[in-house]
């Protein structure tokens, strides 16, 4: 004969003699109860269900509102690109267009450190800019 602890309605626990063939089903169960907490906690993405339904519904978006967040996010940067100073705007439209610095360097006659720094600074401003304006 062996004993089981089971926790009463109190929250106590009481210990009551079984034999060993119940004792074998009850620490069979008490495993398997383990074991499929131990996957759902390690499964479990900590999100509610209603806000990953929510996220799913606002990610699925129509074309047309991709088509405008998509020239919005464009005029922003159009905008941004044009606070730039002539030779940065020149070289960062270039830039743009899939132009490595090398062939910038080599169209504007100048060196390409000149060209790399001038990009550089560029893009750095270009993103202060478009962070300074965000929505």
């Amino acid at each position: 004969m062996k004993t089981i602890k089971i926790k009463d309605y109190y929250g106590k626990y009481q210990e009551i003699p079984v034999s060993d063939e119940l004792f074998e089903e009850w620490r069979a169960l008490q495993n398997e109860t383990q074991r499929v907490y131990r996957r759902e906690m390690y499964h479990r993405s900590g999100v509610p269900l209603e806000e990953i339904d929510i996220t799913i519904r606002c990610a699925q978006r129509s074309e047309i509102e991709d088509d405008y967040i998509r020239q919005f996010e464009n005029k922003r940067l159009y905008e941004a690109i044009s606070q730039l100073s002539d030779i940065q705007r020149r070289r960062i439209l270039m830039y743009m267009e899939n132009m490595s610095v090398r062939e910038i360097a080599r169209q504007e006659g100048c060196h390409m450190n000149a060209v790399l720094k001038s990009v550089n600074s560029a893009l750095a401003k270009l993103r202060r800019l478009l962070e300074d304006c965000a929505p």
